[in-house]
């Protein structure tokens, strides 16, 4: 009924940052057309807290408002990441027989509801909401990126709502998104930094080992989170719940100077 297993597996993220790298926009200079925005918002359906029941998927994205090639191209791919993630929980089967679910959140939504609707007349007494909440703000605009997080919170039944942090970087003249390996200059140094920082926040020593303390590895070996972003003060890395490590263990982040990444990333591309 649902495409959960991708949540299921990465997700149970928190949604909320102890020090949210969005919550001050950072900007390094006037960047005509990406500075300036407003707050796009939508909302489909409803939670009934009496009943406990009911479905609604809400979004709210701050989005650059000029008509510039560059603002569409960046605007287009947020809406179209947002109208995914709400078509991650229905089959593919409802989505293909609803194709403008691919163009629209409003039509997301319904398949959404039709696939609760399924649902609840298979299991009527399942209890609980279907939710799904995106919100989107701007990390940092230079001249040069558009930097930006989506927070990510669902609940579709089962333990524990899902929520995760996605960060995304744009090319400024283009609006093409950019991978962030596309910055990076050493790969190694930069994975053995992290590591350090990683062990330094944990309050992990260089002799333990990080499987025999319950974190997740990939084939044994350390790696950097799916998420890092450029900030002011420097690389934010961000690991989201489940990522690395058990839910308990929440969100793990930190954040590296420039001043220690010399040689690693390529600072000079981004500002």
């Amino acid at each position: 009924m649902r495409l959960s297993g991708y949540f299921t597996l990465l997700a149970l993220f928190a949604i909320t940052l102890s020090c949210n790298p969005a919550s001050k926009k950072e900007v390094a200079e006037t960047v005509p057309g990406l500075n300036n925005g407003k707050q796009n918002k939508e909302k489909f359906g409803y939670c009934d807290s009496v009943s406990n029941s009911g479905v609604s998927v809400r979004v709210n994205l701050w989005m650059p408002s000029d008509s510039g090639e560059v603002t569409k191209e960046i605007s287009a791919q947020l809406d179209k990441k947002v109208i995914e993630r709400i078509n991650s929980y229905a089959d593919s089967a409802s989505v293909a027989s609803n194709p403008e679910a691919r163009n629209s959140v409003k039509a997301a939504y319904e398949v959404f509801a039709k696939n609760y609707a399924a649902f609840k007349k298979e299991f009527p007494d399942a209890p609980g909401c279907w939710e799904v909440e995106v919100k989107g703000d701007t990390i940092m605009v230079t001249p040069k990126v558009f930097l930006y997080q989506i927070d990510h919170y669902s609940f579709t039944g089962g333990a524990h709502p899902n929520s995760f942090k996605s960060l995304h970087i744009f090319d400024g003249k283009t609006g093409a998104e950019m991978e962030m390996k596309t910055f990076v200059s050493d790969t190694a140094a930069l994975l053995k930094k992290v590591e350090a920082a990683f062990r330094k926040t944990e309050k992990l020593t260089s002799d333990k080992d990080l499987e025999e303390e319950g974190y997740f590895l990939s084939n044994h070996r350390f790696f950097l989170p799916a998420n890092y972003s450029f900030t002011r003060n420097g690389i934010l890395f961000y690991y989201n719940p489940y990522e690395i490590a058990p839910y308990v263990k929440g969100v793990i982040q930190f954040t590296i100077p420039y001043a220690e990444l010399n040689g690693m990333v390529k600072k000079e591309l981004v500002f």
